[in-house]
């Protein structure tokens, strides 16, 4: 993946040390664009506060943590065959939405990573 020139949103959620977290700030740096502050807390434990995460250690996150890659040939259990033409994170969702094509004159369709998975084991 390449690292975009627009920020990630402050609130927006993302992958870091194994979870999905926050962005709770982010300012500009004069050689990484943007770093963040990502506030991690998992359940039962203390707060992790990671500070100056470059915007290009969280795409690297992203596409640590996506099952699916563009051009990926996808076989669903009917039979019926899709490829993985595009994936957008949802900053609102913090996880990633895969656009699929299928063969023929079939339409595109467009599904959250958990439910394409869903779909995948049938």
């Amino acid at each position: 993946m390449t690292t975009p020139a627009a920020p990630c949103p402050v609130g927006g959620l993302v992958p870091w040390q194994g979870g999905i977290w926050p962005i709770v700030w982010r300012g500009p740096h004069p050689v990484l664009q943007w770093v963040y502050t990502i506030h991690a807390k998992p359940a039962n434990a203390a707060l992790h506060i990671h500070w100056n995460v470059s915007q290009a250690d969280i795409v690297q996150a992203m596409a640590d943590v996506a099952r699916y890659a563009p051009r990926q040939q996808l076989r669903f259990p009917q039979g019926a065959q899709r490829i993985v033409l595009a994936r957008k994170w949802s900053f609102e969702r913090g996880c990633f939405f895969y656009q699929l094509g299928g063969t023929g004159a079939r339409r595109t369709l467009q599904l959250p990573e958990d439910e394409l998975h869903q779909r995948l084991q049938g």
